[in-house]
């Protein structure tokens, strides 16, 4: 399949301003995110039809990559709200100081592991464990398969249990 007249121009900018949009991004996120964000707006750009035409092309890109950057911080801030609230709730269940903070360091260290994994992978790992969407409903909101759905929230589950017992 050949690229539009818009995806060959957006694609083209992107590689020639590559170095600029990475410091751009880095204003919102951290390295591994921008980096990540970086591919994604590759294969969204990739992707752009080419009606209408797109007049400013960098603007265009730059609107793309902070939209990007902003649903990634989104997405990562309740993923902590998600891990601080189970953090509480295991403090609640009566656990004496001790257990409380070996959980609590236990679950930073989840926390880790889990913002540490690809961003698709991560994305339907939290949009099926911590907040109950069935993989029907995150291949909708993903654009992608549900079998990949179900392979991404694997991979992650086995991660996260390799290297946490969990």
């Amino acid at each position: 399949m050949s690229m539009s007249p818009n995806a060959t121009a957006l694609v083209e900018l992107l590689i020639r301003e590559r170095s600029a949009l990475s410091r751009f991004l880095r204003r919102y996120l951290d390295p591994a995110s921008s980096e990540d964000t970086l591919q994604n707006m590759y294969l969204k750009a990739h992707a752009v039809p080419g009606d209408p035409p797109i007049v400013d092309a960098r603007g265009y890109l730059y609107r793309m990559a902070y939209h990007h950057a902003l649903n990634r911080s989104q997405a990562e801030a309740r993923e902590r709200r998600l891990l601080a609230e189970a953090a509480s709730l295991a403090e609640a269940n009566g656990q004496d100081h001790g257990d409380t903070a070996l959980a609590q360091t236990e679950l930073r260290e989840i926390e880790r592991t889990i913002l540490g994994l690809p961003e698709p992978v991560r994305r339907a790992f939290v949009l099926n464990r911590y907040l109950g969407l069935s993989e029907r409903e995150i291949a909708v909101r993903m654009g992608i398969s549900k079998s990949l759905v179900g392979k991404h929230v694997l991979r992650a589950a086995l991660l996260i249990h390799r290297r946490h017992g969990t």
